[in-house]
């Protein structure tokens, strides 16, 4: 825990989430705003915190002492040796390494209407995040290592660190796979062709296979659009009632299990963006005890929001998947 950036956070955070109008997250009490302005050009004592830190199995009430931004000694509650200039009391909050969000809209290039890197890091700074990957659904879309390049510039004003996610195909067409080695040289972490999954079997293939070279993960949005086409909320008792198309479970699991299969081939990485389905995570399950690499994420409105949220029509609750 030496070398990382610490927030102090009222509740817990997800560790993968993405931006949703289905609900807003609440503000928490943080320690993280009035610690850093010290703990980046002096010391810092956090006292009395919940550190939960998962790579130390540390989940106890700590004191951490903070020079020049990085922890310099963590120990039970007052047992710290170092002095410091400044303290915090923590007691009631939980202190942790900074979070990663792992699916992350900046919308730069092209759509600063939407978002920009300066705000969005800023947001992210703000709920405890210190390192986003970025999705390629920019215009013109991230296939290049130019817009790879662009995007980590200093000149884009980020306050987190910023890894680019590059698009799979080119243009995310789901025809022709980008140079995946060129843009993990310019530093993409992954490919992805984000909201357009990638459906074509020898595409994919092809993906996994050459991703699996380089040692970096496909990430799919899975969902077979012929059985979605059309379709605006889940399929179920909700969608009848409103006379709605639905979009079946079987549209996201399907994919899910071709996947796998693939990834097993291939002895790939594949990482299942957003899953909603329990048919889909079931099989993520199945995989992981069959030793494929594949791996998942979820999202806050999907633990707490079903399709009844909807109610009458109300479109705030409306999120694909």
């Amino acid at each position: 825990m030496s070398k990382k950036k610490t927030h102090s956070r009222g509740a817990k955070n997800s560790r993968s989430s993405r931006n949703s109008r289905s609900s807003k997250p609440q503000r928490s009490k943080s320690a993280a705003s009035s610690a850093s302005e010290p703990a980046n050009g002096g010391s810092l004592l956090i006292r009395g915190g919940r550190v939960i830190d998962p790579a130390q199995k540390l989940d106890a009430q700590y004191d951490l002492l903070l020079r020049d931004g990085k922890v310099a000694e963590i120990a039970p509650a007052g047992k710290i040796r170092g002095g410091a200039q400044k303290s915090f009391d923590a007691r009631g909050l939980i202190v942790a390494p900074g979070f990663i969000d792992l699916h992350v809209h900046l919308r730069e290039p092209g759509q600063s209407h939407k978002e920009t890197i300066p705000s969005g890091t800023a947001a992210a700074a703000a709920g405890g995040f210190t390192t986003i990957c970025v999705m390629p659904n920019t215009s013109p879309v991230n296939d290049s290592v130019e817009i790879t390049e662009w995007m980590q510039a200093p000149e884009r004003g980020a306050v987190v660190n910023v890894l680019p996610i590059a698009a799979a195909t080119l243009g995310s067409k789901g025809q022709q796979l980008t140079d995946f080695k060129a843009l993990q040289r310019a530093g993409a972490v992954a490919v992805t062709d984000d909201g357009k999954p990638i459906l074509d079997d020898g595409i994919m293939r092809e993906a996994l296979r050459a991703a699996a070279v380089l040692g970096i993960p496909v990430i799919q949005h899975a969902e077979d659009t012929s059985q979605t086409k059309g379709c605006v909320m889940n399929a179920g008792a909700t969608a009848v009632r409103l006379g709605l198309r639905g979009m079946p479970a079987e549209a996201e699991a399907g994919v899910v299990e071709r996947d796998i299969r693939l990834a097993a081939q291939t002895k790939a990485h594949l990482h299942v963006a957003h899953i909603s389905t329990l048919a889909a995570l079931k099989a993520v399950r199945r995989a992981k005890r069959e030793r494929v690499h594949v791996t998942c994420e979820i999202t806050p409105h999907h633990f707490v929001l079903t399709e009844e949220d909807v109610g009458d029509y109300k479109t705030h609750a409306k999120m694909n998947p």
